[in-house]
This record gives C-alpha cells, sequence and structure tokens, in this order.
C-alpha cells in the first residue's frame, strides 16, 4: 500500500511540472575522458557514467541541457556484453546514441532520439556499453557504425580504471 501512496505522489509531482537535477537529489555520477574518432578527426569529451542499473535509469532525466563536449555513458561488462536498451521516457532532451562494443567499436547509430518517447531502442547485438549525446553531435562530426571510442572503460580492460576521474 506505501509503494501505491509513493507512486501517486510521484506521479502528482511530476504533473505539477517540477523538475530535480541529480545533483539536487545527492546523486553523483563519476566522469570519464573519451575521445570519439570518426572520419572528420578525433573529438573529445567529458562524460558522466553510469555502472551500475540505478544509475543507468537515472540517465539524463533530470538534465536541462547536455554540453557540447558532454553525454552520458551507460557501461556494462566487456567480459559479458549483451544488449541494452535505452529508452528517453521522462526525459526532456533529445539525444544521438550510440551502442558500442568492449573494444571501443561503435557498432549502431542513433541520431536524434525524440524527447520523453515511451519506445525503446535495443541493441541488435551484444555491447559493452551505450553512449549519449547532444543531438546533433553525430551529424557535426560524422559519426559512423565502424568509427572509435576511446577511453571511459572502452578499449583494454586493464585500462578501465585509468579512464575515470573525479570532478
Amino acid at each position: 500500500m506505501a509503494s501505491c501512496g509513493f507512486l501517486l505522489m510521484m506521479g502528482l509531482v511530476a504533473s505539477a511540472g517540477l523538475i530535480w537535477d541529480a545533483g539536487a537529489q545527492g546523486i553523483t555520477f563519476q566522469k570519464a575522458n573519451l575521445t570519439l574518432v570518426s572520419q572528420t578527426g578525433r573529438h573529445e569529451f567529458i562524460v558522466d557514467v553510469a555502472d551500475n542499473a540505478s544509475l543507468a535509469a537515472r540517465g539524463l532525466r533530470y538534465r536541462h541541457d547536455i554540453p557540447s563536449d558532454g553525454g552520458f555513458l551507460i557501461l556494462q561488462s566487456q567480459a559479458a556484453p549483451r544488449p541494452i536498451t535505452v529508452s528517453t521516457d521522462g526525459q526532456a532532451l533529445p539525444v544521438d546514441l550510440l551502442f558500442i562494443a568492449g573494444n571501443g567499436t561503435v557498432m549502431e547509430v542513433y541520431p536524434c532520439i525524440p524527447t520523453d518517447s515511451s519506445t525503446p531502442i535495443t541493441s541488435t547485438s551484444p555491447v559493452a556499453a551505450a553512449l549519449e549525446l547532444g543531438c546533433g553531435t553525430v551529424t557535426r562530426y560524422g559519426i559512423l557504425p565502424g568509427n572509435r571510442v576511446v577511453g571511459g572503460g572502452l578499449g583494454d580492460i586493464s585500462d578501465s580504471r585509468k579512464a575515470f576521474r573525479t570532478v
């Protein structure tokens, strides 16, 4: 019964249009430096990293913007890749979505996913990560399947701890 009350309260808060940011809720993400290598060159990003289901579910839902050099990395196990499902349900920002193999190869690219979509997108193959970037980044940098992402725990497993930093 208590959970019904909680859900009702959350529905009322949502309908009132109140928005909290992750920092105000005491939620912090690790940061990672990523380099995305495409035909147009090397592009540097500093992304928030979700390395567990709770952080991945939080995602970009309470963000008001994504810096042009920022994003959100959902990191799974390189040793046991699996399909990843991403949803923008409850999210106010359109995003470009990349599914990435453990070695850093971009496997799939989905440009400008609409906001607040209840239709999830699932990778067509097992992957190690999903990367959400601001809408238009894929087009601006010519990002295609086969491009590479270096850092953030992608690539050599032994280097994954070196990729994180505290901000």
